[in-house]
């Protein structure tokens, strides 16, 4: 049976991975809030705070999901520095933390599985974006680098990256949020991503596309899109 460490399992798409992935696999979850990880038995649970400076692999796995994410909508003109700053921390830094414990286990056996949650707001700038967006587009760039580097070990790495999903975060949301989806739906393409070989996924269909292909225009064009000239 795959033994899966699942990072981010307290809240939302996390939570909802946590419960239909421990239908198959042994599940090792961690997040920060020990009360709702606890809520999740029978799986192990390993508290963990992304930010802290040093983090150890919990035991021997088979993959890693790392779903750990923070989210404040910010608009560059009132920026929340605090908030940008954990935004990155939490979206960043900490997959970086977490993965500097796990990649010398994966190369010791020559196999593992990498899987890091990102966003469809990767691809382009967008409004009231500000630090998420970075953050997010620096986890696809980082996907790429341990593609690169780790392909030759065995290590599969993918990043997935869905649309607005029905969580605490989004709810802090003043705008309309197309083809939003509840957590659990999310956790499905997630873990049919998972089965598959494709580098980088993304959900939903035509919303995630739709951004994906402004990501090809130029930018005189783009921004005139959106309304920024």
């Amino acid at each position: 049976m795959t033994k899966i460490w699942l990072v981010g399992a307290s809240e939302g798409i996390g939570r909802a991975l946590a419960q239909e992935l421990g239908k198959d696999h042994s599940m090792i979850l961690s997040g920060r809030n020990q009360e709702r990880l606890q809520e999740l038995n029978p799986y192990r649970c390993f508290p963990l705070d992304v930010t802290a400076p040093d983090i150890s692999l919990p035991e021997p796995i088979d993959t890693l999901i790392y779903c750990a994410g923070y989210y404040s909508p910010m608009s560059a003109a009132q920026i929340d520095l605090n908030a940008a700053l954990s935004m990155v921390d939490i979206n960043l830094s900490g997959a970086i933390r977490v993965l500097n414990a796990v990649i010398p286990h994966f190369i010791a056996k020559k196999q593992g599985h990498i899987v890091l949650i990102g966003s469809i707001a990767a691809y382009r700038g967008l409004p009231n974006s500000f630090g998420y967006g970075a953050s997010k587009a620096a986890i696809l760039h980082l996907g790429e680098n341990l593609k690169c580097d780790l392909a030759k070990y065995n290590i599969k790495v993918q990043v997935i990256s869905p649309g607005f999903v029905k969580t605490r975060l989004t709810s802090l949301n003043t705008f309309h949020m197309p083809s939003i989806m509840t957590p659990e739906r999310a956790a499905q393409k997630i873990i049919s991503a998972m089965k598959g070989n494709t580098f980088e996924s993304r959900f939903p269909f035509f919303f995630g596309n739709f951004l994906k292909t402004l990501s090809k225009l130029p930018y005189f064009l783009y921004f005139r899109l959106i309304g920024r000239r």
